[in-house]
């Protein structure tokens, strides 16, 4: 098929001031062939009105709601917009982001037999579209590891899918409500052959930065935010010691002795308790002294509601010789 169709799928939850100029992006790209379907995660402002002139003006957009049975949530809603796709290829964008013109053709162009996916660059700009920074895409190593060590920052936007690649895959985690790109990618980079992707350092997008972006609500200790994020730092932390990918173990194990530590000095036991009871099963065949020594200290902070310093930095020296 020389002009397949692409499916861009775009939750959206009270963006009706920002998600104009994202369907605007999408109208102006110079390939047309594509469908654009919109999925209202429960939205109380004006998106819907401003979605309907979009229906209005282009038979190409749909729109819809995510079902009540359903998960709150981009990630539920991700899953049920590409349920309803039809596209040979699959675009999953954010609503609060803005395509170059040549988004579409430059990554289906890029497209070539045995390639599975393609991923390119972006820039980070300002709420206003503003204040451009170029992001590169710069292979080092492998891509599961440049990815997860923030080497190759690779987000929602960046990849193009071809469908029948994500059939038989696992979609977004409907039940984290935190870096769900993340826990995404990291099943779907792990051992993935070279010659099955391809990256382009072109910047075909602008990833806006704004103070309802996710990533800026970092300072404030969120409990549901981090019970997501250890999720995902333990299944990585996996995966990285079936690959035996020493640096990548060190630093998945580094951040969750930091998550225990910050969960109890914070009071979340649920979180703690997860990450000790994890991180034990990870350890105990591999340095089982040590894993008596971690369970039962660990054990004492949850009880006792606190942190010792001089024990956190003494486990997050062990990492090297732990695993």
């Amino acid at each position: 098929m020389t002009n397949p169709l692409v499916s861009i799928i775009i939750p959206t939850y009270n963006r009706g001031n920002l998600i104009k100029d994202t369907l605007d992006s999408v109208l102006n790209q110079t390939y047309k062939n594509w469908e654009c379907i919109i999925v209202d995660d429960g939205s109380t402002d004006n998106s819907a009105q401003v979605i309907s002139g979009f229906l209005e003006k282009d038979k190409r957009f749909k729109y819809c709601k995510r079902p009540t049975g359903k998960p709150k949530g981009g990630n539920a809603s991700r899953n049920y917009g590409f349920k309803l796709s039809r596209g040979e290829y699959v675009k999953w964008f954010d609503d609060d982001d803005v395509m170059l013109k040549d988004f579409l053709k430059t990554k289906i162009e890029a497209f070539t037999d045995g390639v599975n996916f393609v991923i390119s660059s972006h820039y980070n700009t300002d709420e206003n579209l503003k204040k451009t920074i170029k992001l590169d895409l710069k292979e080092e190593s492998y891509l599961f590891k440049d990815y997860l060590s923030w080497k190759l920052k690779i987000i929602t936007g960046s990849v193009l899918f071809k469908r029948d690649y994500l059939l038989d895959k696992k979609l977004f985690h409907e039940d984290l409500v935190r870096g769900q790109e993340t826990e995404l990618f990291s099943r779907l980079f792990f051992k993935i052959p070279k010659n099955t992707y391809k990256l382009l350092n072109s910047p075909l997008f602008l990833y806006r930065q704004h103070s309802k972006t996710k990533s800026n609500k970092n300072i404030k200790y969120i409990k549901k935010y981090r019970e997501s994020q250890s999720y995902t730092a333990i299944e990585i932390l996996k995966k990285s010691i079936e690959l035996e990918d020493k640096a990548l173990v060190n630093m998945y194990f580094d951040y969750l002795i930091d998550a225990f530590f910050r969960s109890v000095e914070n009071k979340h036991y649920t979180n703690a308790k997860f990450i000790k009871k994890h991180l034990f099963a990870i350890i105990r065949l591999k340095r089982p002294l040590f894993s008596v020594e971690f369970i039962i200290l660990s054990n004492i902070f949850v009880f006792f509601s606190r942190g010792i310093y001089k024990i956190e930095k003494r486990w997050k020296l062990k990492n090297i010789d732990c695993i």
